[in-house]
């Protein structure tokens, strides 16, 4: 049971859910303000769902010790603690309760599915009550939990069928997404073996006292072997996962359609159904940087930060663009997920003087003028990449000059 310290972050947790709704009503940010980071599209499950202060903390690649999840789960520091996994599966076909097909996306394409796997027992202290019984009573069953931006996307409830290239589970459960860490889908720990699900993702913990991000940070750095860490305290971020600083999965599909592809024998590029590719992808002009192919929905915010670039005169600072569409996965790992720009919703500006992994040298200027149109910028990542400049969410009016 979390201790009375805990129990006030709780409190705090719930206060700030409801600034969090606020906030998305006005969330442009005033002149060189940083933008809010508030999750698009929460809406009800915002009010409605309340997740227990779980403590995050994950590093890129996640963590290849085997020891790992054994040797956390022994601190005394933690009174619960569970390691979740998570790769990308492709689904092939889906089927209704009735074993009707729902989709199939025909021939050698799949769709990249964000899949995470926990051991039950150890997960459920980390979900609200109110979902608790019936996403653990599925994952005991072997069953897959849907969170229910996936549901929407997949056309599936309870009963349905998810057929991926390496076996096929039953949706026995949809809840909100952040009971599932804004995964697609998420199942037990055996079942994700069987599936594929190897890699250990993210830590989840409830220490017995009320840590400042500092000592929880400590309490994590001894099992990153080097690498860097993120850490988050309850409350200080939206997305309660791996990748905590930028949109998961199921919400850029939802901005920018799903895709169906192809893995490539390199596990790093894809290639991508032809159709999603004729609606999506266009090639034309913008400011500053000529031609660049992006997706279409992606076009008018790179256009308006670039605009107000040149309104702003400082069109100079604009040395190079580098890239925007390509089908590759993040980081260009095998088991990760599609990267932003295989959707054509990020832009790489200036790369030759931000290289990936080194410290940006973008200017601020720039990175708050995107920032406005709705960009996350790469500077900001775990690894920096300061040329890079993703999706976060899309303007609900032009954003002030």
């Amino acid at each position: 049971m979390p201790t009375s310290p805990l129990v006030r972050r709780r409190r705090a947790t719930i206060g700030l859910g409801v600034a969090i709704a606020a906030a998305a009503v006005l969330w442009w940010p005033a002149g060189e303000a940083e933008p809010s980071r508030t999750p698009p599209d929460l809406g009800r499950q915002a009010s409605q769902y309340r997740s227990p202060p779980n403590y995050l903390a994950w590093i890129p690649g996640g963590w290849e010790d085997p020891g790992f999840r054994s040797k956390i789960e022994r601190l005394d520091a933690l009174d619960d603690v569970v390691v979740v996994e998570g790769d990308t599966l492709w689904l092939r076909r889906t089927e209704d309760a009735e074993g009707k097909l729902v989709d199939d996306p025909r021939g050698p394409y799949a769709f990249p599915i964000d899949a995470f796997a926990v051991q039950p027992s150890d997960y459920a202290p980390f979900v609200g009550a109110g979902v608790r019984g019936r996403l653990v009573a599925a994952l005991r069953a072997g069953d897959a939990v849907l969170g229910s931006h996936s549901a929407r996307l997949r056309h599936l409830g309870v009963g349905g069928t998810l057929r991926f290239q390496t076996g096929s589970v039953r949706v026995g459960a949809v809840v909100p997404d952040a009971a599932v860490g804004w995964s697609e889908v998420m199942v037990g720990r055996a079942v994700g073996r069987k599936l594929g699900i190897t890699h250990e993702r993210y830590v989840l913990a409830h220490p017995g006292d009320e840590l400042t991000r500092a000592a929880w940070k400590r309490i994590i750095l001894p099992f990153a072997e080097g690498d860097g860490v993120r850490v988050e305290i309850p409350g200080a971020t939206p997305y309660v996962r791996v990748a905590s600083g930028v949109d998961p999965p199921i919400l850029v599909k939802l901005a920018f359609g799903e895709f169906a592809a192809i893995l490539h024998a390199d596990h790093v590029y894809l290639t991508i159904q032809p159709s999603w590719v004729e609606r999506n992808i266009v090639t034309t002009q913008v400011p500053l940087l000529g031609t660049v192919t992006c997706n279409r929905r992606l076009i008018p915010m790179v256009r308006g930060a670039l605009n107000e670039v040149v309104r702003r005169g400082l069109a100079g600072l604009i040395k190079v663009y580098s890239g925007c569409w390509a089908a590759r996965t993040v980081a260009r790992s095998p088991t990760a997920p599609p990267s932003t720009h295989a959707y054509g919703a990020a832009i790489d500006i200036n790369a030759p003087q931000n290289p990936y992994g080194t410290r940006p040298t973008m200017d601020r200027r720039i990175v708050r003028i995107f920032e406005r149109w709705g960009f996350n910028w790469g500077g900001d990542f775990l690894i920096p990449d300061g040329h890079h400049f993703e999706f976060w969410r899309f303007p609900r009016s032009s954003p002030s000059t």
